[in-house]
């Protein structure tokens, strides 16, 4: 059996040849290219860690606790000049379920490629998602009886971004996109796990931004195409050193209240209403 520092000098030869061939490095050794990689990584989304509550019995309904932690890691890697590659996991964890080992429930997974402006047209952020895409990793089980569950749930989108600021306190954005998931019945997995998503996630999302970052109060609005299918969410963010005299560590305070459908791949088409408290990371 190879030693450790075999592998780990294995692992770095493979970093080095591949971060030579993409992005010129040869004149860095293994250890420098892996810190390169590490430090070029951007945030994307928000990164946070919540105790969430269900607010209307919704975990009851489907036989889990009605606490849950809320986790969500997210980044953004420039590959060449606008062309960008993101990717945000999202994991729903039923630790305070001693019966059920503490299982997660639900976990989404949503890498995508797109190209980033921050100066056309003007926009303050202008994106093109050239290929995003959605899912929860899952498939289908079989109950006891042997009857089919369908766990599965994904989808495959391109979108518009659009952002702008108005002064330094406040802003406005927009999200809108088109499915393009094949809904052939016979071989497309979009059809069979969820082909009435835009019922209920609709076409798009609008956002807003009270505050100067990471002092701010953002919102998100969408609507489904069906009737009574709108979904709110609303998150503040506070800085720990506003709260007390420290320095700033890059921890802040993250509230989120969520009303509506999709708050996780696996709750699509149903409504949830949950509060959710916790530590967010810059």
């Amino acid at each position: 059996m190879p030693e450790l520092n075999e592998i780990k000098t294995g692992y770095g030869a493979l970093i080095c040849l591949v971060f030579s061939l993409v992005f010129g490095t040869t004149a860095l050794n293994a250890e420098e290219q892996e810190a390169f990689f590490f430090k070029s990584l951007e945030p994307y989304k928000p990164i946070y860690l919540l105790n969430s509550w269900y607010l209307n019995g919704e975990g009851k309904e489907q036989d889990y606790d009605e606490r849950e932690l809320l986790i969500q890691f997210s980044f953004k890697k420039q590959f060449y000049k606008a062309l960008y590659f993101g990717f945000t996991y999202r994991a729903f964890w039923q630790i305070y379920d001693v019966n059920h080992s503490r299982s997660f429930r639900e976990q989404n997974y949503n890498p995508e490629a797109f190209l980033e402006f921050t100066d056309l047209w003007e926009m303050d952020v202008f994106r093109l998602g050239l290929a995003e895409h959605e899912s929860n990793g899952e498939k289908q089980h079989y109950d006891e009886n042997g009857e089919v569950i369908n766990q599965s749930r994904t989808w495959d989108r391109s979108y518009l971004y659009v952002w702008e600021n108005f002064g330094e306190y406040f802003g406005l954005g927009l999200k809108v996109w088109v499915v393009t998931s094949p809904r052939s019945e016979e071989t497309q997995a979009f059809y069979h796990d969820n082909a009435d998503m835009q019922y209920y996630m609709g076409s798009g999302e609008i956002y807003a931004s009270i505050g100067s970052y990471p002092t701010v109060l953002t919102l998100m609005w969408r609507k489904g195409w069906k009737d009574g299918t709108e979904t709110t969410k609303i998150e503040a963010r506070i800085p720990i050193y506003h709260i007390i005299d420290v320095e700033d560590t890059g921890h802040d305070i993250f509230v989120q209240y969520f009303s509506g459908y999709g708050d996780s791949l696996i709750d699509y088409n149903r409504k949830i209403t949950k509060i959710a408290l916790g530590v967010s990371f810059r």
